[in-house]
């Protein structure tokens, strides 16, 4: 469990959809009700479920039933995946070519990973179904890959990556196993989101970067973001410039974990760790 190294802060502010680029005026509007100290026990769901088996080994991650998905290098150097059941010491090369970065579905049915296909279109999504050995998912969003998260519910899954054509960071959601892609966002930054699925699998809270350091390594400029994964509508929850706030996790439906940073444009300070309670309105 982290340690929390939090400041006390409180907030109430009302952030309502607007119709500006990449916003819906759909959809419910966020309040945030408060932003404070976290209390022992108050664990992200994606720590405290488990529900996207995570493993401290990227190259080989369990799954149910005694199950492991391993990335193989075969002898032309090309990465596989391959999964192997430890009860009954069979295996299966799953077909997705040449790929890596496995990642089970919540319900055990399926791997995505990321897919080589050409230096034209790297670093791409797919999705395998483990009982059938076949790729059930190709939606070709032209974007190499960087973090993927299944829904908890396994419907829906979370992709950010960079676009091909120009450096651009994108965070898309794609539904299964209809492959349809919704683009959530877009910067013209080339740093990471940050983002977390809702326990009820509704939202979607993300970190938004706007602003690199000189060197261009260090976001010195974030703010915090919400998507409705039914309508694809996404509003702003905290805009704060003297803040970056990074790293969301849900606690629970109504509660975020955040980590947050004092920047003065330039440098960013020591990160505090921080729970945003929410409230939504009708």
């Amino acid at each position: 469990m982290r340690k929390y190294a939090c400041v006390a802060l409180i907030a109430a502010l009302v952030f309502l959809p607007t119709a500006d680029a990449g916003c819906s005026p759909r959809g419910d509007p966020w309040t945030v009700v408060t932003v404070r100290e976290a209390r022992p026990g108050e664990i992200p769901f994606e720590d405290a479920s488990r529900y996207l088996w995570p493993s401290e080994d990227a190259n080989n991650v369990p799954g149910p039933d005694s199950l492991v998905a391993h990335v193989r290098t075969d002898e032309t150097h090309h990465a596989y995946i391959e999964v192997e059941n430890l009860r009954t010491g069979k295996s299966i090369r799953l077909q997705t070519g040449n790929s890596c970065l496995p990642q089970w579905s919540p319900d055990g049915k399926y791997i995505a990973c990321v897919v080589w296909k050409s230096r034209h279109q790297p670093h791409e999504l797919a999705v395998a179904n483990v009982v059938s050995d076949s790729v059930v998912l190709d939606p070709k969003a032209k974007a190499s890959v960087t973090t993927i998260k299944w829904s908890p519910d396994s419907h829906r899954i979370a992709v950010e990556g960079t676009i091909h054509s120009r450096p651009h960071q994108m965070l898309y959601m794609v539904s299964f196993p209809r492959g349809k892609i919704t683009v959530l966002d877009t910067v013209d930054v080339l740093a990471n989101y940050g983002f977390s699925w809702s326990p009820d699998g509704r939202w979607i809270v993300f970190s938004r970067p706007t602003k690199l350091d000189n060197l261009g390594e260090v976001t010195v400029a974030a703010d915090l973001w919400i998507a409705d994964t039914e309508t694809g509508g996404t509003w702003p929850l905290l805009e704060t410039p003297e803040w970056v706030e990074s790293k969301p996790l849900w606690v629970t439906n109504d509660a975020i974990q955040v980590d947050r940073a004092h920047s003065d444009g330039r440098e960013v300070g020591a990160t505090q760790c921080v729970i945003i309670e929410l409230s939504r309105g009708k």
